[in-house]
């Protein structure tokens, strides 16, 4: 069997443990950034370690963010009574590609999977509740995928959220069962926000 010297092996083994990422995929990376020159590896380098050194959670939606608060939650000219609550930030970028909504969001991190692990204090659920404490809202919308984990997240912050006195909407269903907001087209994700229903 072929060995390959520790550096090489090291990173795929880095590489494998991405998401979609398998161990042929990883090995057929590693082998095309050393066919890179060595100003592209030490720019990729220092991209990864930029990355590790700047980007932090916003202290308001928990986005990804280089400052306290992110562009979203700093614009003034979004809807700050219109929260979108999504799982992951890739969720909120597809939303923001509709060009259909001008509220703000909060990023839970995940949804519920007890099977897996994912519970409750996991997620950032604690900041929503301290979030809704602070801000006046008028409406939630949740922006879940069509699946078990999504169907169950958005049971269980029904239950926290009933009481609050704010409308609860969720994406219509142009987004069908089984798919996922990160890959759905821009047209289906306007279509869907557009079309909300309360719930």
């Amino acid at each position: 069997m072929l060995r390959f010297p520790e550096p090489i092996k090291d990173l795929i083994d880095y590489f494998d443990r991405l998401p979609g990422i398998g161990p042929k995929t990883a090995e057929k990376l590693v082998f095309y950034l050393l066919k890179q020159p060595k100003e592209y590896l030490k720019g990729f380098s220092e991209a990864l370690q930029i990355l590790h050194d700047t980007i932090q959670y916003c202290s308001t939606c928990m986005n990804f963010s280089q400052t306290e608060k992110c562009e979203i939650c700093a614009n003034k000219e979004r809807d700050t009574g219109t929260i979108c609550i999504v799982a992951e930030n890739h969720d909120l970028a597809a939303i923001e590609h509709s060009g259909e909504y001008n509220g703000v969001y909060h990023v839970l991190g995940g949804t519920l999977n007890p099977l897996e692990g994912i519970t409750p204090e996991l997620l950032h659920i604690p900041q929503l509740l301290s979030r809704l404490e602070k801000t006046r809202v008028n409406e939630i919308i949740f922006a879940f995928n069509s699946d078990y984990e999504g169907e169950a997240t958005v049971l269980y912050l029904q239950k926290l959220l009933k009481d609050k006195g704010i409308n609860i909407t969720r994406l219509a269903q142009g987004l069908p069962m089984g798919s996922v907001v990160e890959y759905a087209d821009e047209v289906t994700l306007a279509k869907a926000i557009k079309g909300r229903t309360e719930i």
